[in-house]
């Protein structure tokens, strides 16, 4: 008898233990939460870990299977997640689902705060098929909600934007809320930059002699000297020089005295090889005739200029050596210069060899002077993030002087383009928004992608047709209204 009470006892107690534990069990499994929609060719599940989601960081798993029911691993799919606030950017953010096998994939998503959270999910194959789905999810709340469009919708790279915000016409006039069509004509971007002037290399010209010497006489005698094309720059003595201007009036006496015989022929040939001897050894036309005249060679021959300009280098001094190939001057004209331009990485892309451009700076008059881009280098600089262009442009009065700080502006026509003006699109982080006017004070706040920028106007790529009137001012106010009537609808 006792025995066999302690027996019902136990089994009593045993009951109460397992309900109790299954009861507790329960109460931390997940609670089953899951969504599903379709598209074309595929069908997801979606399921919330933990049941219900919460403030931080959210666990979504999707399985997406095909038309057969079988399991999909070469998805792509993305969780793009946003709720607008009254007076402040929109939050949210996106994130792409990573495959975990057998046609699940999963995802994070960190709500920064309580509340609903929009949502838009896609999921879609390199072969085409794709699903999309709308819905939303709020925090203490089990599961999520979705609403499958039928077909692929249109789809943002972002959250999607803000429901329609309505105002009254009046009040849009009072807050001074402006409208401008979006049209499509010509777009002419304006490209500026800063510029060096610099010498023009291709113009540079160095002195050296071919033989030996001695510095005689010094006349291009300071850097910066300007000097013209024939002028003497020195005078050098060179025995090899002073051997050649012998050699040639001893071949011309030769010459003469074989005239009207049968060396005639001869002594031509040596006239023209010692004449050419001190041509290669950059003897003056002038200064040959010279030593004709003379009858007698000179000790000291002078070394004149080939070209115009100004002493950029000086490598002599008076009594100095000489030795073959050493750079003793270096002369750069001054009549067309460089501009050595620096256009930023986003102004690249336009710039060609042969456009025209405008150079303005102090010296020069007001509208400036004409110029033509030569070379586009094919390097950046990795810490300006700028690139060079070479700018060449005539200089006959000498108002350009290299190292001279100029502005440079090229005007580069892009075309016909649908734009607005800037002014109309707002910059929220990546997105770009613009009001369209849907008539009777309502606004649709619509996603934009936009190209290149042209002084007031920019380009639409994608998201507007021409005609259609978007707000080009006070668009900051109607984003203030939006999400202040967005968020009395969330709260």
């Amino acid at each position: 008898m006792i025995g066999e009470r302690f027996g019902r006892r136990t089994w009593i107690v045993a009951l109460a233990l397992a309900t109790l534990a299954a009861c507790r069990e329960a109460e931390r499994a997940p609670a089953a939460s899951a969504a599903t929609f379709s598209g074309t060719g595929l069908h997801v599940d979606v399921s919330l870990g933990g049941g219900m989601a919460r403030e931080g960081e959210n666990e979504l798993r999707i399985r997406v299977r095909d038309a057969s029911g079988a399991p999909v691993d070469d998805a792509s799919a993305f969780l793009a997640y946003s709720m607008p606030m009254a007076g402040m950017a929109t939050m949210g953010g996106r994130v792409d689902f990573q495959p975990v096998g057998r046609g699940e994939y999963v995802a994070i998503a960190a709500l920064s705060m309580g509340g609903t959270w929009k949502l838009e999910l896609e999921a879609s194959r390199p072969s085409g098929e794709v699903a999309t789905a709308v819905g939303s999810l709020r925090t203490g709340a089990p599961g999520l909600e979705l609403d499958a469009p039928s077909g692929r919708a249109e789809k943002r790279a972002s959250a999607p934007a803000s429901a329609e915000v309505r105002v009254d016409p009046a009040r849009l006039q009072k807050l001074g809320v402006r409208f401008a069509s979006a049209e499509r004509g010509p777009l002419e971007r304006i490209v500026r930059a800063t510029g060096t002037v610099v010498w023009d290399e291709t113009a540079l010209v160095d002195v050296s002699l071919k033989v030996r010497g001695w510095v005689r006489e010094l006349h291009a005698d300071s850097l910066g000297a300007r000097v013209e094309a024939g002028d003497p720059l020195f005078s050098v003595y060179s025995p090899e020089i002073y051997a050649a201007e012998a050699e040639y009036l001893e071949a011309l006496r030769a010459q003469a005295a074989a005239r009207n015989s049968a060396s005639t022929d001869r002594a031509d040939a040596m006239v023209r090889a010692a004449r050419a001897r001190l041509r290669l050894w950059d003897v003056a036309e002038s200064d040959v005739a010279a030593l004709v005249e003379r009858g007698e060679p000179r000790e000291s021959v002078p070394i004149r200029a080939r070209s115009s300009g100004f002493v950029l280098e000086k490598n002599v001094v008076l009594g100095a050596a000489i030795e073959p190939g050493m750079r003793l001057f270096r002369i750069a004209p001054l009549d067309r210069v460089w501009v050595d331009a620096q256009a930023f990485e986003s102004d690249v892309a336009l710039l060609r060899v042969g456009q025209t451009a405008r150079v303005r700076g102090p010296t020069l008059p007001e509208r400036g002077i004409e110029a033509r881009v030569a070379w586009v280098y094919p390097s950046l600089d990795a810490v300006a993030r700028t690139s060079r262009a070479r700018l060449t442009l005539s200089n006959p009065d000498f108002a350009l002087r290299p190292g001279l700080w100029v502005e440079v502006e090229l005007r580069i026509d892009l075309g016909e383009r649908l734009f607005v003006p800037a002014s109309a699109v707002i910059h929220s982080g990546a997105r770009r928004v613009v009001f369209v006017d849907r008539g009777e004070g309502r606004l649709e706040p619509r996603d934009v992608q936009t190209g290149a920028a042209a002084g007031p106007s920019i380009e639409i790529v994608s998201g507007l047709a021409a005609g259609e009137r978007v707000v080009s001012a006070g668009n900051f106010l109607i984003a203030a209204e939006s999400r202040l009537q967005s968020a009395l609808e969330q709260w």
